[in-house]
């Protein structure tokens, strides 16, 4: 069988994320032990669910069954490829398509919440009543397709090189799965900065005045600057969406947000 070049770089990045993902989920297994929390919640429904999540993502599933669809829409869009991090240094380049990216992940964020057919979607993510480091990976397929096909023309106009994805994907990553994490972190002086696991879970929270707030996906500094910022507290607070029971099944999150948008389109 000839080597295809697609298939074996979808191997590279799919070993190479699955590793960095794998440690970081280690990290935050091992701190959690040592801060004493409850580990029977990993063998829930809610969170085996986020698994099955975990691996249509991190194993590249999801990457193979939407290729066709962006290989099809970056061929059409070429014209916007215009590589402006690649005149810049290696490391001036990753600080601003990191914050770049972040900046536009923000306003993403607060769209998915404004916007009706936006939000039937992401509903799905914040429906999880039992949030786990595994959540980070709960999103609904189309809000993933949705959030990549926005950000293709920013990645053409930008252009990170191919050898800086590997440190941007570590960071990523280690902040999503981490901010998810069932820990009290608030990162210190660095809470107006940086999203910590304590200041997502106020986002996760059933309260209107905590979930329509803390947008930021690496950043926190967005909230601030756009006066989305909740400060977080010590206070117990359950997860999920008041008035919303969508059930532990992949194919009844899967059809939810279809439900929820024929119900409101009927009301």
């Amino acid at each position: 069988m000839r080597d295809h070049p697609f298939l074996r770089q979808l191997a590279v990045s799919t070993a190479v994320g699955l590793g960095i993902y794998a440690a970081c989920a280690a990290v935050i297994v091992i701190a959690e032990i040592v801060h004493r929390r409850d580990m029977s919640v990993y063998r829930t429904r809610n969170a085996l669910n986020d698994l099955a999540y975990a691996v249509f993502y991190k194993c590249s599933i999801y990457n193979v069954m939407a290729a066709p669809f962006f290989g099809v829409v970056v061929a059409r869009l070429q014209f916007f490829r215009v590589g402006l991090l690649t005149r810049m240094p290696a490391g001036l380049s990753l600080i601003v398509c990191w914050v770049a990216a972040d900046f536009l992940h923000y306003w993403i964020h607060r769209l998915q919440h404004a916007a009706a057919p936006l939000w039937a979607f992401h509903s799905v993510h914040h429906a999880q009543t039992r949030l786990t480091f595994l959540s980070a990976n709960r999103i609904h397929a189309l809000e993933e397709l949705t959030t990549g096909t926005i950000m293709i023309v920013p990645a053409l106009v930008l252009g990170l090189p191919q050898r800086l994805w590997l440190p941007l994907l570590l960071l990523q990553l280690f902040s999503e799965t981490a901010q998810h994490a069932r820990l009290s972190w608030s990162f210190g002086p660095l809470h107006r900065l940086l999203v910590s696991p304590a200041f997502h879970a106020v986002h996760h929270s059933t309260d209107a005045r905590e979930y329509n707030g803390n947008y930021g996906r690496v950043l926190s500094l967005w909230d601030l600057l756009f006066g989305t910022f909740v400060r977080p507290t010590t206070s117990a607070r359950s997860y999920g969406v008041a008035g919303m029971d969508v059930p532990e099944r992949l194919g009844a999150q899967f059809v939810h947000p279809f439900r929820m948008l024929f119900r409101d389109s009927g009301s």
